[in-house]
């Protein structure tokens, strides 16, 4: 008898001490990588070494992988490249980002079905009609005894009366999305089937503290979408994160446990650019890609440097009314995907940079009233600025109480305000035909032609090109 209550004195004695074992669990995270696949050599080597150092490390991707870089974006195989390097580094689970829809929905099936790791999506609702299978909501599973629960989001915009992300309306047709906030507080009961619950979010710092101060059963947010560089601040005892943008950055979350009870989190943000170690397997994936891309031609020569929106999204708006003799053109500031076009040559590769979204050009035929309507529509409240920038006009918005009381349009050539009594053929890219409000009589035609089509083609005729002066204004009126 006392033999069998010592056995089992030691038994309850192991049991325990096994329950308040200390675990670390390890996640490793980026976001908003778009495509910008030459630093991945330095980041797989980095997740090499913390796999090598932990047993529980976890891998994930707070989405847009996509669109931002021609080699990837420009692939035969659209955005195979970028999928192929996150399968060798070896995501374990990724956000779906609105950039993930850019490509057309048949990419994108593909994109799904050649990753390694699943995407995962709550706040959408795919139709029997759309390309792409409905993504799982959320993935439930244990890792060392930890029951671990990782719950996905997307951004959503309201586009002519319909929640989406911000991609063009075509490319998510046959879907429903919902608000990502609204949708991720239907899931507060798996609080009690995981040890550690995430947000795998793709909705932007503000929503991400919204989020936290909503649902404290949350454990971490892993964020994305805003390019915010987010160091880990907690929020309502959530901690949030976010990596910035361009894989500039990997973020570490450590989170130990006692048992199976948290007992402390914290964020390090990795500055991949300090890295020296490189994985030569991804580095010669990423050279090859390179090296197979006809993206390297020098298409063009820039006469000075072309600096901020103004001056590349009047480039962009130029190279439609010349290449397609027409009026107007307009370029919404979203579109314009780089900062800068240095003086010296301009490869192929800039172009396909600059804008990479596919998006065709639409031709309508304008009254003045129809233009005014679009650029009146187009005023940003929040930042009081003008979003689209133009060739053929130029315009002061004039506000009062950040209201735009009137819109002053003058005709480029002759310096004159716009003919009031002309019709104006008008060019823009098909989001700004199918995302803004405005007002249009013509239903519009597409040319058949991308905008960085466009672009490219612009730059082969000019051969040379230079900035112009801006050509948009906002004025405060008393």
């Amino acid at each position: 008898m006392k033999k069998l209550l010592y056995l089992l004195a030691i038994f309850v004695f192991t049991s325990c001490s096994a329950t308040n074992e200390e675990k670390q669990i390890i996640i490793l995270s980026t976001n908003d990588m778009h495509a910008k696949i030459d630093n991945y050599a330095k980041v797989a080597a980095y997740v090499d070494k913390v796999r090598s150092e932990n047993k529980n490390v976890l891998l994930l991707s707070g989405g847009d992988m996509f669109s931002g870089n021609p080699v990837v974006d420009k692939y035969a195989d659209k955005g195979y490249p970028m999928i192929d390097i996150m399968n060798k580094i070896g995501y374990d689970y990724g956000a779906l980002g609105n950039h993930e829809f850019d490509y057309g929905q048949d990419f994108l099936a593909k994109r799904i079905e050649q990753a390694k790791f699943p995407l995962l999506c709550a706040n959408m609702k795919v139709s029997e009609q759309a390309l792409i299978k409905q993504p799982e909501p959320y993935a439930l599973f244990s890792l060392d005894g930890i029951k671990v629960c990782i719950l996905s989001t997307v951004q959503v915009e309201n586009s002519n009366g319909k929640l989406i992300p911000s991609t063009h309306p075509d490319r998510v047709k046959d879907i429903d999305f919902f608000q990502p906030v609204e949708t991720a507080l239907e899931y507060k009961y798996l609080r009690k089937k995981c040890d550690l619950f995430i947000s795998l979010s793709h909705d932007g710092i503000d929503e991400d503290v919204i989020l936290a101060q909503k649902m404290p059963e949350l454990d971490i947010i892993i964020g994305g979408h805003s390019h915010t560089r987010v160091d880990g601040m907690i929020v309502n005892d959530v901690l949030v994160s976010q990596t910035e943008c361009y894989l500039k950055y990997v973020g570490k979350t450590t989170i130990t446990l006692k048992g199976k009870k948290i007992i402390d989190k914290k964020f390090e943000l990795i500055d991949v650019s300090t890295l020296q170690d490189e994985n030569e397997e991804v580095k010669a994936l990423i050279n090859k890609y390179y090296e197979d891309s006809p993206l390297k031609e020098i298409i063009g020569e820039a006469g000075s440097d072309f600096t901020g929106k103004e001056n590349l999204g009047g480039l962009m708006a130029d190279a439609v009314t010349a290449v397609h003799n027409i009026d107007i053109a307009f370029q919404n500031s979203g579109g314009i995907r780089i900062g800068k076009i240095e003086q010296g040559n301009i490869s192929l590769a800039k172009v396909y940079e600059l804008d990479p979204f596919d998006n065709q050009i639409i031709l309508f035929e304008m009254n003045y009233d129809e233009v005014y309507s679009l650029i009146k529509n187009s005023y940003r409240k929040g930042n009081k600025s003008a979003d689209l920038m133009t060739s053929g006009i130029s315009y002061v918005i004039k506000v009062k109480n950040n209201e735009v009381a009137d819109i002053e349009i003058r005709d480029i050539k002759t310096g004159n305000l716009l003919d009031k009594n002309k019709i104006h053929k008008v060019g823009m890219n098909s989001y700004i035909s199918s995302s803004y409000v405005f007002d249009h009589k013509d239903a519009g035609k597409s040319l058949n032609i991308t905008s960085a089509e466009t672009l490219e083609e612009y730059i082969r005729q000019q051969k040379k090109v230079n900035p112009k002066a801006g050509r948009t204004r906002i004025e405060e009126i008393k």
